[in-house]
């Protein structure tokens, strides 16, 4: 699934790259920036934006050098897994990411199986297989096809929120909180905000596409996570406004404060936000499928998508829940490993840098960043 002979416009990589992090998932981010105050809210998004994009050129450098368009695992097959243990890390690491990936894809089609019934009178088999067919057809046509389709839904996104956020302008009730809550409020609220910005496996996705152009390659990953950033911060600022009670998930109070209709805009905001993130999910775990089984597009488009039809079909919530869970913790695992990663590959290849001022203190700080990712995802509030 990595060949594709079109090439990505820069705008269209940024997408994949937003695509994969804007999961339904930012709509619960409001309740932690009521509980941080503004101020402190917006300071941690743009920390959390600063790490993030070192962190995602680290692996779009990683995988520059890498030079055969191949996703994350060949990047640190070459750069990290070393000796005896090479192939088995490989398969081991390969199977973890199959797994928590396939699972991720699955909550994805069950979450907007919820919401389609939700708007149409429709049974909810019919919901999973309507979602289905239309967000694994897309990836079968390739990088090209989803960048378009992510650029169209991404750009749709940005439309329904700034609907919502006049009429929150319009019916605004509440003055803006300046007050920080507790040290725990604030790292939970940066673990969120790290992990909303997160779409590691879209960034090799954006190298291949851009043909590995560095001026283009800054731009799509800066401009990819800077939609992330900013559709956060003003659906924060929209719902803490306009909301008669900040709920913990956004859009329930949202919608009372400034009309009902607004959950029909928060309803398609959300399977668009979920199509977005299982296109990118899916593509990329198509690549991962395609550099280690060396099967070809069809067959990899079907082991990178059918396995989580399947999950929701079974009603496997369970597994699914403590997969998702175990999602977030590969997500730091994974930071973790770029940065010795990105180490080696610094002195292995030391042309074509695309990180000009580098070295083992930011390197350090980077894998330190995300340690804190951790701590704030598991913090009582």
């Amino acid at each position: 699934m990595n060949s594709n002979k079109k090439q990505l416009t820069t705008w269209e990589a940024a997408c994949i790259i937003t695509g994969y992090g804007i999961g339904a998932g930012v709509l619960s981010m409001p309740y932690m920036a009521a509980k941080n105050g503004i101020i402190l809210s917006t300071l941690i998004l743009i920390l959390s934006l600063l790490a993030s994009y070192v962190l995602h050129m680290m692996i779009a450098e990683i995988a520059f050098k890498e030079g055969k368009g191949g996703q994350i695992i060949s990047c640190l097959n070459r750069f990290l897994f070393r000796g005896k243990w090479k192939k088995p890390l490989s398969v081991i690491f390969f199977s973890l990411m199959a797994v928590i990936l396939v699972t991720n894809l699955a909550a994805y089609i069950s979450g907007a199986e919820e919401v389609i019934v939700g708007l149409l009178p429709i049974p909810p088999i019919v919901a999973k297989l309507l979602f289905y067919a239309v967000a694994a057809s897309v990836v079968l046509f390739g990088l090209k096809a989803v960048g378009v389709s992510e650029k169209i839904a991404v750009m749709v996104i940005f439309g329904l929120i700034g609907v919502l956020a006049v009429a929150s302008f319009i019916k605004a009730r509440n003055p803006l909180s300046l007050s920080a809550g507790t040290v725990n409020d604030a790292l939970a609220y940066y673990g969120l905000a790290m992990f909303a910005m997160s779409a590691f496996f879209s960034v090799p996705q954006a190298v291949e596409g851009l043909d590995g152009d560095k001026k283009k390659i800054h731009k799509a990953v800066f401009l990819g996570l800077f939609n992330t950033f900013l559709l956060i911060l003003v659906i924060s600022v929209c719902s803490l406004i306009s909301s008669t009670e900040v709920t913990e998930l956004a859009m329930v109070g949202w919608s009372q404060g400034i009309g009902l209709w607004a959950q029909v805009i928060g309803s398609l905001f959300t399977i668009l936000a979920m199509l977005t993130t299982y296109w990118s999910l899916s593509l990329a775990l198509g690549g991962i499928v395609s550099d280690m089984l060396h099967t070809g597009t069809r067959i990899s488009w079907l082991l990178a998508t059918v396995p989580s039809l399947i999950v929701v079909l079974f009603n496997l919530a369970g597994f699914m829940e403590l997969m998702r869970t175990a999602g977030g913790l590969s997500a730091i695992l994974i930071a973790v490993m770029v940065g010795p990663a990105y180490h080696n590959a610094r002195k292995e290849a030391p042309e074509n840098n695309l990180i000009k001022k580098s070295g083992l203190p930011l390197e350090l700080a980077i894998v330190a960043a995300y340690i804190l990712m951790a701590v704030g995802s598991v913090v009582p509030v």
